[in-house]
């Protein structure tokens, strides 16, 4: 029945850039923080791009690309249909609970040449389980942030969103050690809104070179749409797009120096009933 319901509605240098790519097993994954619920397996498909504005030690902005293909995790949605007063819209809405479990997003290391010299390895994880809602009517997932000493977001534009749509918030992190040595060089944290509505960021009140830059309108690689809109999520058909906007500012790269990175991305998804 809810699958039914839901279907009318889913260099400078890269490794400064907030994306992640991964492979998961195939078999559920237990979590403390997940309720009972029916699981699927996400994996994100090609045709996902990340693009970011970097900014290394207050210097000019420069755009760095990639692609989000791979990168999976599994999500359970809950039984139980509850309802909310959307504050956006004043309306009533309907909606699952929604949790991706720590434990199943994984993402492989990843190479890049490091301009210092030598060859830096990437990695990702989240901190916890991701908490989110999938909306069967009512729902307004639109998300516009502000990035300054730390990221704002507004949820809503004040028109409800098709059925399947879906918003969710995911504390990621980015690491990069050095190959050779082993050695760390950096963390950079992000706490941001993943939503199938419209995504939105604009830097305000920093010192950095990225301000008044905004994503995607400033994407002059053209791989994002502006606006930058997703797709709600067909839980019956397997597909559904989620987008994000975020970024971190004065992060210590002790390669490099200080980064500030604004960045945009788009994860296709095929998703699948285990």
């Amino acid at each position: 029945m809810k699958e039914r319901l839901l279907k009318s509605g889913v260099t400078l240098f890269l490794v400064a850039v907030m994306v992640v790519a991964g492979v998961l097993s195939s078999h559920p994954v237990k979590s403390q923080a997940a309720a009972k619920g029916t699981t699927y397996q996400v994996v994100v498909q090609k045709g996902s791009p990340v693009v970011s504005l970097v900014s290394v030690n207050n210097g000019a902005p420069a755009p760095s690309t990639g692609q989000n293909d791979g990168l999976s995790f599994q999500m359970i949605v809950g039984t139980k249909l509850l309802t909310e007063k959307v504050k956006s819209t004043g309306a009533t809405a309907q909606y699952y609970e929604v949790t991706i479990p720590q434990k199943s997003y994984k993402a492989p290391t990843q190479e890049f040449p490091n301009p210092a010299g030598g060859t830096t390895v990437r990695g990702s994880y989240i901190k916890k389980d991701a908490k989110g809602k999938l909306y069967v009517s009512g729902g307004d997932v639109d998300v516009s942030s502000v990035l300054s000493k730390k990221q704002t977001s507004k949820i809503g534009d004040g028109t409800a969103d098709p059925a399947g749509s879906f918003l969710i918030q995911i504390e990621s992190v980015s690491t990069l050690t050095d190959k050779s040595t082993g050695k760390f060089l950096m963390n950079a944290p992000s706490l941001s809104w993943y939503t199938t509505g419209k995504s939105y960021c604009v830097v305000k009140g920093s010192k950095s070179k990225l301000e008044g830059k905004a994503m995607p309108n400033d994407d002059t690689t053209k791989l994002l749409t502006t606006p930058l809109v997703g797709k709600p999520l067909d839980l019956e058909a397997g597909t559904g797009t989620l987008l994000v906007t975020t970024g971190f500012l004065n992060v210590k790269n002790k390669a490099l120096g200080l980064l500030d990175s604004l960045t945009g991305q788009v994860w296709v998804m095929k998703i699948t009933k285990l």
